[in-house]
């Protein structure tokens, strides 16, 4: 009995030294989820349904209610509408050409061909700029007189405006998305790499094309990585900020003017801290209503025989 007891509290203690572990070393990120997530989302709820005035130490939170919310569906409602329409078209043109041109590169990164190793680490490094000093750069280049419209006044042409007119910033926004393709190319590249060859090899021999192949065997075990890029493909976009640099340098185009990028400006140039709260719960309940449809209508993911 004595023997079983000790075997109980040394079990015990084990386990409890184990899970102290544990905890220890999940502390920082529990804390960093609390303290830049969780709490930060509690505040802007409550910022978003009152007053805030910073300013007022005395009384900086007044008026409860849904005052900032009806301002959105009322006298900003044009300016938040368009915000929205070029966030959703930039999602569903910009993004989709990022999501099947990525997806057709990494097809030709899958060949066996000699080289294609170096080619895949040259093709995925643009990737690894930053995207706010990427859109400086490609700022620099598409200028008045940057890079190309010095080739085309060299050649002989008129020089393009690019970002200088609203009717040509979402033509240059489309040219850009093509050379944005390799991170997600990598993660299209690793699902390919884990189909069975044999699946091909069966398919060879029961006289299958490329086209079959592809459209039977590649497309379907590929379809967990198209719904997890799907997802984060959306979300990115409409959370789009990255061309605020843009948006300053040329004066404010309505053809930049992201849902995120109104709700910097109201938040930190308008200084409307409840109404850019209002705006940011606004954009999470789009987006949540969003992800919630895509899973609604995952039934065409392919996880296994046991799915």
């Amino acid at each position: 009995m004595k023997c079983s007891e000790f075997t109980a509290k040394t079990a015990k203690r084990r386990s409890f030294r184990r899970d102290y572990l544990n905890m220890l070393y999940m502390l920082p990120v529990t804390l960093g989820i609390i303290g830049f997530t969780l709490i930060p989302m509690i505040s802007s709820l409550v910022y978003s349904l009152c007053d805030y005035v910073p300013a007022d130490r005395l009384n900086p939170i007044s008026n409860f209610g849904f005052q900032n919310y009806k301002l959105i569906f009322t006298q900003d409602f044009e300016s938040v509408l368009n915000s929205f329409f070029v966030t959703f078209r930039y999602t569903i043109v910009v993004g989709g050409i990022t999501f099947v041109g990525s997806y057709l590169v990494a097809l030709c990164l899958n060949q066996d061909l000699k080289g294609i190793g170096a080619f895949r680490v040259i093709y995925y490094i643009p990737s690894l700029v930053p995207a706010v000093a990427g859109s400086l750069l490609w700022n620099n280049i598409t200028a008045q007189n940057g890079f190309f419209n010095q080739i085309l006044v060299g050649i002989g042409s008129d020089p393009y405006p690019f970002y200088s007119e609203n009717e040509t910033i979402f033509p240059t926004l489309c040219m850009l998305a093509i050379f944005g393709l390799g991170g997600n190319s990598v993660m299209w590249l690793a699902q390919m790499k884990n189909v069975p060859k044999v699946l091909y090899e069966a398919a060879s021999l029961a006289g299958a094309n490329a086209l079959q192949k592809f459209l039977h065997i590649t497309l379907p075990m590929t379809t967990p990585m198209i719904f997890y890029l799907m997802i984060t493909s959306i979300i990115s976009s409409l959370q789009s900020f990255s061309y605020y640099p843009i948006y300053t340098l040329q004066g404010s185009p309505s053809e930049l003017n992201f849902i995120v990028i109104k709700i910097y400006t109201e938040f930190m140039t308008l200084k409307n801290y409840s109404y850019a709260c209002a705006l940011s719960w606004l954009l999470f309940f789009v987006i949540a209503l969003l992800t919630l449809l895509i899973f609604k209508k995952s039934k065409w993911v392919y996880y296994g025989e046991d799915n």
